[in-house]
């Protein structure tokens, strides 16, 4: 964590020793909520009296706001930020024990993350049109999980994340009105466990955002 950290401030430092290309930039965004593809897995087969199917039900909308520096080269740019993003899955649970009243329904755990976002990117200015790409490291600054209610429940969270993002922007004067794809290289509930048993399920997490970003 301290070496990205550093390596952001090294970046942020180094466009600013060339101010007359530097601009600055606000950016905010929203992602709409998903629901993927099922895959559940299940969960204390060991341990029928306490076996449970596990899946992910929703990944609900998000917002961002964030701060950061763009450096112009030519046609070329590059770009640092701070972003703040707070995250929300809703898992479902349902036990598969025949004679508990709880197999009736199926209970959602809600999990929530306050992540910042450091999206370090390089871009191509051509004309209307920006086109961005690159590395996203993040850092989870809290993370609350539902599933503690349950018994075995543990979790082992790198509070630093890595991925990747893309995405393109309509320049109408010093506004960036833009779609992006994030991808993380983690999959969902890779992180949390059940008695030793890892909750990871298929599928990496990733989202789609629409932004407006402006640059003074």
């Amino acid at each position: 964590m301290k070496n990205l950290l550093f390596l952001s401030l090294l970046f942020l430092c180094t466009i600013n020793s060339n101010a007359q290309n530097v601009k600055m930039l606000f950016t905010a965004g929203v992602s709409p909520q998903q629901t993927p593809a099922p895959h559940h897995i299940i969960v204390n087969r060991s341990t029928p009296r306490d076996e449970f199917t596990f899946d992910l039900s929703q990944v609900k909308a998000s917002y961002l706001i964030g701060f950061g520096a763009r450096y112009n080269v030519k046609k070329f740019f590059f770009t640092g930020e701070a972003q703040y993003n707070r995250r929300e899955y809703v898992y479902n649970m349902a036990y598969t024990f025949p004679d508990f009243v709880r197999s009736e329904t199926t209970q959602q755990m809600t999990e929530s993350m306050n992540v910042i976002n450091v999206p370090l990117s390089v871009g191509v200015d051509l004309g209307v049109i920006d086109v961005t790409s690159g590395f996203l490291p993040q850092f989870v600054i809290s993370q609350k999980s539902d599933l503690s209610q349950v018994n075995g429940y543990s979790q082992r969270l790198d509070r630093v994340r890595l991925g990747m993002h893309t995405g393109l922007a309509v320049k109408i004067k010093d506004l960036r009105v833009g779609l992006s794809w994030q991808l993380d290289f983690n999959n969902y509930a890779d992180h949390l466990y059940i008695k030793d048993q890892n909750l990871s399920l298929s599928g990496r997490t990733s989202r789609i955002l629409g932004t407006v970003s402006y640059i003074f």
